[in-house]
């Protein structure tokens, strides 16, 4: 009994060593969430086409295997290992080498609905835990939900599905970013049951500026936002994002060129 007990108080030591908060290490993020995300949760990184949500899923995963020694499952609905070699490799990170070391893992799901596969089934079924497992997962990335809710089926409405996903990762004590692919941009954003059920969301949008040369010159810029962030006293700015040549930064700098509508 007294060995029992001994055994559940190292234990205990060592959860409550463990860091609460999961860097993403992309640089200048982790300063706004008071040094990353809440262990244990959930975030949407949200935004329209071209926003660089994909880039900010891998990267996370990719930052966890090489900067803070956590393994991390990436999980793209639509696209294969060699898409994301050929995208990543411009950054420096080798993917395929990084996945066939055991680094991180890349699951790229070839479901086929039209022959009742479901994907939340599949990524939440019992063996696909124990493999998570197995493998030592700390890290999770979903890209895109959208997809996986949309050949998805039997798992009584959308908020319920997303819940399901949330509650699995979390009983498996993984940090999780989900992407979430939006129609629409800008200030007036139009929230969908996704929305409440995370645990933060980042906003990531195009917006539309001027140039050196005002009216004659129209840009397009990335902006990153922080809507929600529970346990976290969070930066509160619209923040500039640059995809540079080792990936995503988030600036805090002053916008000199004025947005339009």
């Amino acid at each position: 009994m007294k060995r029992v007990e001994e055994e559940k108080k190292e234990g205990e030591k060592e959860k409550g060593d463990e860091p609460n908060r999961v860097p993403t290490g992309i640089p200048g993020l982790d300063d706004l969430l008071e040094g990353g995300f809440p262990r244990g949760s959930c975030i949407l990184v949200t935004g329209t086409p071209g926003s660089a949500k994909t880039i900010f899923a891998l990267q996370y995963i990719v930052n966890g295997a090489l900067k803070y020694g956590e393994k991390g499952i990436f999980i793209p609905i639509e696209q294969t290992i060699y898409d994301l070699h050929r995208q990543f490799i411009e950054f420096g990170y080798d993917i395929k080498k990084l996945h066939d070391e055991g680094m991180i893992g890349i699951l790229s799901l070839e479901i086929k609905p039209e022959h009742g596969e479901d994907i939340l089934e599949k990524i939440t079924s019992k063996e696909f835990q124990e493999g998570i497992i197995e493998f030592g997962a700390k890290r999770i990335a979903i890209d895109p939900l959208n997809l996986v809710l949309q050949f998805s089926s039997g798992y009584g409405g959308e908020r319920r599905g997303i819940q399901k996903l949330i509650s699995t990762y979390k009983r498996l004590g993984c940090t999780t970013i989900l992407t979430h692919e939006r129609t629409r941009g800008g200030s007036d954003i139009e929230f969908g049951v996704q929305d409440f059920v995370v645990d933060g969301i980042l906003y990531l949008q195009l917006v539309r500026v001027t140039g050196a040369f005002g009216d004659r010159e129209r840009l397009l810029e990335r902006r990153l936002s922080i809507l929600k962030m529970r346990e976290t006293n969070h930066g509160q700015g619209i923040y500039r994002l640059e995809i540079e040549k080792d990936g995503l930064h988030v600036y805090r700098d002053i916008f000199l060129r004025s947005e339009l509508e």
